[in-house]
């Protein structure tokens, strides 16, 4: 470390151990500057953040795909610098395996090769190494950059009194000469699974690392370029970590107290729980606020807690997605809630693979029929999954309504994949695929045909594999997929227009006894994410018909008005309602709720 850098973080902690004053010295220069009321603002979050005490975050692997394998073994190509950094992998997944929080069960470094090795001999090697896939490090190098700029220093001759501006006529100016000097490494890496030779993961990672002295600086030394270097490729090699395995970062605690919504005689639980997270023991923290959130899911305070423990824990979609219910719930700007969504949503956005794995890692069911049909005008995709078939409370016509809405949307140029009688694993398989394709589409749309459940205020879809499922909890951890899930994983692939269209408002499956359990119908949907269009069959708490024919009525109708061109999609489902309420003389009513900006349509032939 450079004298330099070791002075700035030294000055930095002896910082930490005065907040407070810290923030009168802040505060003064705020006044003085004449910007208080923002300032001040930002010195109770500079001031929060320093007194929270620090708790561990999980932060998600950069690949999901390279994340699931336990067992690697390491190969480098002949260049030096690559078998330097495949030593140095060894070291650290090694590290990692026997941690506190272990990740991998075996690491093992394979032989030395002269050049690249073909993925064949790596996958024999894997085999040999006992793995489960190999991690290949090539192309590694090395370079360092310099940069020179101009930069003015003012000043004031002769002393001023503290927090007193400097008289005009003795203010200075002058020009120094500043030097910034950077190491830059980068290096290929790809993740093989021995099983099938498939590639899970391949890029180019890079690290850097900059030193900066100015002129002026007396008694600072020069640049080490060898150092930075050298730094640089720890760097490179930090990236490939964070691809293969998540890591663990210290950050402030950010919960809420207990608010008016929690009842008296829970408030000493929820202080319980805030006094773990406080204590820095966030998984027994996390329990308890789980464990009052399934009863008291009106609480703003608790929803936030919730999100922020989902947060810690790494799952940046139930995050996202708790902290826009705690937003709904305030019905109002609230800055700390604001502040958590949009850090998290950020996340997301940069490192969206995390969350959705690659469509190789994916195993497609038989019973999922896929045709690719090429649109006439920007990529759209669909998933129609049809669920009947469940072990209790089968239906009889979901997969017909897949089939025939599928159909259509083929019809119209869909690139659509159908998924019928989808079991709990089937059905996330197929939504995250969907999730997936949809990255960077025109229009993406699920429909879904079978039971649903409104529960603790989620609408929740059911996989037919529900015969345990006799309580929310085995709802849950058996394959429940949350629609405001769906939602999530649909905004963070961002296609321009994302529709969800639920023919699924049937009388519940699970006993009519089970806690929080609503007794018929879906919950109404808020606030959809932007660009976003949620159609229900019927209205909120309400039961949709399933029909007494090969189809539900509102899923022929749904067809039937697909194929009318020129339509928009909202005058899509405005003629769905008119035609179910006429059918059903108003027993039931077709909803939807948008964001939708300007006008799409399903028909390729749209104006």
């Amino acid at each position: 470390m450079s004298t330099h850098a070791h002075t700035r973080r030294s000055s930095l902690r002896a910082c930490s151990r005065k907040p407070l004053l810290l923030a009168a010295a802040l505060a003064s220069l705020a006044l003085i500057a004449g910007c208080a009321p923002n300032a001040m603002g930002d010195l109770g979050r500079v001031l929060a953040d320093i007194s929270a005490p620090k708790v561990t975050f999980l932060v998600p692997a950069r690949s999901a795909d390279a994340a699931s394998v336990r067992k690697y073994g390491l190969a480098a190509d002949g260049a030096e610098l690559s078998q330097w950094v495949a030593v140095d992998l060894d070291a650290s997944m090694n590290k990692l395996r026997v941690d506190e929080r272990p990740w991998f069960e075996r690491v093992k470094l394979g032989p030395r090769f002269n050049g690249v090795p073909p993925d064949t001999q790596l996958v024999t090697v894997g085999r040999g190494l006992g793995v489960d896939a190999m991690l290949l490090i090539n192309g590694a190098n090395t370079s360092t950059r310099r940069s020179d700029t101009t930069e003015e220093r003012y000043g004031c001759s002769g002393d001023t009194k503290l927090f007193k501006s400097c008289p005009k006529e003795r203010q200075t100016k002058r020009q120094v000469t500043c030097t910034q000097t950077e190491g830059l490494a980068a290096l290929r890496m790809r993740v093989i699974r021995v099983a099938d030779g498939r590639v899970l993961f391949s890029d180019t990672v890079t690290g850097k690392s900059s030193y900066r002295r100015c002129s002026d600086e007396d008694g600072v030394p020069q640049a080490d370029t060898q150092g930075l270097v050298a730094a640089a490729t720890s760097a490179a090699r930090d990236a490939v970590m964070r691809t293969i395995a998540p890591t663990y970062e210290q950050r402030p605690l950010d919960m809420m107290t207990a608010d008016a919504a929690l009842p008296a005689s829970n408030r000493e639980a929820f202080d319980a729980a805030l006094q773990f997270a406080k204590a820095r023991r966030m998984d027994e923290a996390c329990r308890r606020f789980d464990e009052l959130y399934l009863d008291f899911k009106e609480s703003v305070a608790l929803t936030f807690n919730t999100g922020f423990c989902y947060e810690t824990r790494g799952d940046l979609l139930k995050a996202s997605q708790t902290y826009r219910r705690a937003s709904e719930l305030r019905n109002a700007p609230d800055s700390q809630i604001d502040r958590r969504l949009a850090q998290v949503e950020v996340a997301i956005r940069e490192n969206p693979v995390a969350f959705m794995p690659t469509a190789s890692r994916m195993a497609t069911p038989a019973t999922m029929q896929a045709a690719t049909v090429a649109p006439s005008s920007g990529r759209r995709v669909a998933l129609v999954i049809g669920n009947a078939t469940y072990q209790r409370s089968a239906l009889a016509n979901p997969v017909n309504d897949a089939r025939l809405v599928g159909a259509q949307l083929k019809r119209i140029g869909f690139d659509v994949t159908i998924a019928e009688n989808a079991t709990s694993a089937r059905m996330a398989t197929a939504i995250r695929d969907f999730a997936n394709r949809a990255k960077g589409a025109e229009l993406a749309l699920l429909y879904y045909a079978g039971h649903a459940i409104q529960a603790d205020g989620e609408n929740i879809l059911m996989p037919v594999d529900n015969g345990r499922m006799q309580t929310l909890e085995d709802v849950r951890n058996d394959g429940g997929l949350q629609l405001g899930e769906v939602s999530a994983m649909l905004d963070v692939a961002n296609p321009r227009v994302k529709v969800v269209v639920l023919d699924a408002c049937r009388d519940s499956p699970l006993p009519a006894t089970t806690r929080g359990l609503a007794s018929n119908g879906l919950v109404a949907v808020k606030r959809p994410p932007a660009g976003t269009l949620i159609a229900f069959a019927t209205a909120p708490g309400r039961t949709a018909e399933d029909g007494t024919g090969r189809n539900s009525i509102f899923s022929r109708n749904f067809a039937a008005q697909l194929a009318v061109p020129g339509q928009s999609v909202e005058t899509v489902f405005k003629r769905v309602r008119e035609a179910v309420k006429a059918e059903t003389r108003n027993r039931q009513e077709p909803t939807e709720v948008s964001s939708l900006v300007g006008d799409a349509y399903f028909a390729a032939n749209a104006p």
